[in-house]
Parts: C-alpha cells; structure tokens; sequence
C-alpha cells in the first residue's frame, strides 16, 4: 500500500479516528445500496471461520481455475480506474471508491501491462498507458512525486516517488518514449539527492519524518531504472540502501526499522522489506541481499505451513501479534517464494506459494457488484484491522503478480516434467 498516512489516518488520534467512523457510516446511509454487499461479506467471513478454524488453503483440490481468477482480479483493477487515468486506493464497503491514489497507480501499470501481455487484453494495456500519463501530470518541478491521495495536501514524498517510478520505467520500456525515461530519470535523481549519507531516506520526505527499512521497495525501482537508463548513480543510489536495510537484519531473519509510530507491524510491510531486498538483490546481483530476504521467507513459510495461515502483524523476531490476516501481505509472500523458486529451484518455496495462492482464490468474491467482485480485501475476516471492510487496490495488484507468477513458472515446470 499504500503508506497509513493517506490511507489510515491513524497518526491523527482519537478524533480523527471518531470523524472517520463518522463519515464512514454516513457514506453508507447515502448508499443504502451497498448494505447488501457489506451483510453478505461479513456473513461469509463468519461462516468460513467458523468452518475452516482459519485453515484456509486446500491441501489436494484446485477449486478455482487460476486464469479465472487472474482475470477476475484484472478487471476489478481496470473497473478501480477513475476518470482522472489513476486508481482508487479501494473500494469501501461503506462509501464506495476512494479518490485516485499515485502511489498504487505506478505500481499497478507494470502488472497490467504484464497481464495484458500474456491475454492480449486491450482494455489492460489502455488502463496502464491512461495510468502513466496521469502520473506525469502529477510530477513536481524537483522530479519528485507527491504523497497522499489525489487532492489532498501533501509533500514530496520518497515512498511514492519510488512505486511511482517502477511504472514510469516500464511505461517507458513499452512505449519507447523518451520523455517518460527523462521524467523517470529526474525522479532517480530526485531520489538520490535527498538519500541520506547511510543509505536511507528519513526527514521531511519520509513517512512520519523517519527512516524505514520497508523502502527497500525505492531501492528496487531504482535498480528497475538503472537496467534501463545505465546510469551508474541510479545503482549507486539503489545499492547504498540496500546496505542500509541489510544492516538492520536480524539472525533471525527479522528485520528492524520498519519505524510504524502507532501502528502495527502489519505483514504488509513485512512483506515489503523482503520483496525489495530479494528483487533489487537479484538485479545488482547481490547474493548478500537475496541471502537476506531468503531467511526471512524461510521464516514466515515455515509459519505458514504450520499454521496454516500467516498471522496480520507481527512483533520483533517474528512473534505472532494478531488474529486477522492481511491478505495483501500473503499476496506479496507468495511473489517471494515464487521468486526464490525460479532463483533456487528449491521446490518448497513452490509448494508454499500455490497453496497460499489457492487460499487468495477462494477468498475473491465470484459475483457481485463493480468493486466487489474480484476484489482482495484488506484483511480476512473482514473487520480485521488492516484496512478493515474494504477491497483494496494494492491486494489486487499483488495478487495478479502472484498469480501471472504462477502460471509462468508452472508452465516452466510443466515443460521440464515433458522434457525430462
């Protein structure tokens, strides 16, 4: 996601909280049409709960066919699209579509147009190249990119910058246009003057004016840039935080500076951290790095096949600190293991993402009303604490990824089995 600030709001105290709740049920009351769809959701939740004690994957049986499901989640996201060209942050069950959110718009271009890619889906492909110009609109004077949802007041923010550039770069990997790349290379070099002399970005352009390891994801979208630009401070830039999360890794596996003042560590960020470190590790071919992220995975995927499920948030070390969980956060896990699978060949990490995926699959509404159906919600059940009674954007993004992964590698494999 999707930083709290915009989102949460959390930060803003008790009558922030209260005036949100306030305005959450009057959306309601103005859309008394979406009582049914916000009833039935909570029903379902508390029947699969009561059926399945939260052991929600299937051991034996596909029940839903995963290019279904791709599609389904595809087209929510192209419906999640506003008039504007950006994507809404979600879908309340409550009040209907937020406004446009920057952050999540850069990072839904690159999966649309990977799914455009493997179906031919124009309506893909047209959403992401809308999506791409509505993010130039948006780019300051400096190169950076604004935090926060469309409209609102905001600062340059060096999260937002980061997810907006992996789309820039691959608008301009498909595109060809030169003016994309400048604009891309403007936000790297943006990003680069205001890292700090260790690798990280704190201060007046970070979440709550601190540091965070979960930035890694910045790091990522700028080794993403310097595959395409060659420019040597792109990597630089990407390398020197990389060096900064991987001296915050525990033995463990864990990794601290996270840095969530009043919230959580949800999955989420969790999440975050890994996938950044393995996928810019794997680009400025870091072994170090993807070492890294392969402990932490190992971790969470021993949990996982354990539990059967992975708990919302966590303390240090990994220490369960929840009930509810954060489906995006499984979404993203499961990308990670597929990665280290195509890395490593180790079929454990395979095993591991499709169970997690079937899991996704049978928790995505088949029917519904626009923005229900396909969506990912924020947290099963769905008045867990992560974005609670919404579907939300970046799920669905990190669910299409997981599952284009899926049937990319399993055609792999499927092929060796043949060849073998």
């Amino acid at each position: 996601m999707s930083e709290p600030r915009a989102i949460l709001k959390a930060e803003a105290g008790p009558p922030r909280r209260t005036a949100k709740a306030v305005n959450e049920v009057a959306g309601l009351l103005r859309g008394p049409h979406r009582i049914f769809p916000l009833v039935l959701k909570i029903a379902t939740d508390a029947a699969r709960i009561r059926l399945q004690s939260r052991n929600l994957y299937s051991y034996s049986t596909t029940r839903r066919e995963t290019g279904g499901a791709l599609r389904d989640v595809a087209r929510w996201l192209v419906n999640a699209q506003r008039p504007d060209g950006g994507f809404a942050a979600f879908y309340s069950l409550l009040r209907g579509y937020s406004e446009s959110y920057p952050e999540v718009t850069g990072y839904i271009v690159p999966t649309l147009y990977d799914y455009a890619a493997v179906t031919g889906d124009q309506d893909a492909q047209r959403a992401a190249e809308k999506a791409a110009s509505w993010l130039l609109s948006l780019q300051i004077s400096s190169g950076a990119f604004p935090s926060g949802l469309h409209g609102e007041n905001s600062y340059p923010s060096v999260f937002n910058s980061g997810q907006i550039l992996q789309g820039l770069v691959r608008s301009y990997v498909e595109t060809g246009r030169r003016e994309i790349l400048q604009r891309a290379e403007a936000a790297g070099g943006w990003l680069a003057e205001v890292q700090s002399n260790d690798g990280s970005w704190p201060g007046a352009n970070a979440y709550q004016g601190v540091a965070h390891t979960y930035y890694s994801m910045v790091a990522w979208a700028l080794a993403q840039l310097a595959q395409v630009s060659k420019n040597r401070e792109h990597a630089a830039t990407a390398g020197k935080n990389l060096d900064w999360v991987l001296a915050h890794a525990r033995p463990s596996g864990w990794f601290d500076g996270i840095n969530l003042r009043g919230h959580p560590t949800y999955l989420h960020f969790i999440a975050y951290v890994v996938q950044g470190v393995l996928e810019c590790g794997i680009l400025l071919q870091r072994r170090d790095a993807i070492a890294a992220a392969e402990k932490s995975a190992w971790m969470l995927l021993r949990r996982f096949e354990i539990a059967k499920h992975l708990p919302g948030c966590y303390a240090a070390d990994f220490k369960a600190g929840a009930s509810f969980t954060c489906l995006t956060g499984n979404a993203q896990m499961s990308c990670v293991w597929l990665r280290l699978f195509e890395v490593t060949r180790d079929l454990r990490y395979l095993n591991a993402a499709l169970k997690m995926n079937e899991m996704l699959k049978q928790l995505l509404p088949v029917r519904g009303r626009r923005g229900v159906a396909g969506g990912v919600a924020g947290s099963f059940p769905a008045w867990g604490a992560y974005q609670p009674l919404r579907y939300i954007s970046w799920g669905g993004k990190f669910l299409a990824d997981a599952l284009l992964l899926e049937q990319r590698l399993m055609h792999l494999v499927e092929v060796g089995a043949c060849a073998s």
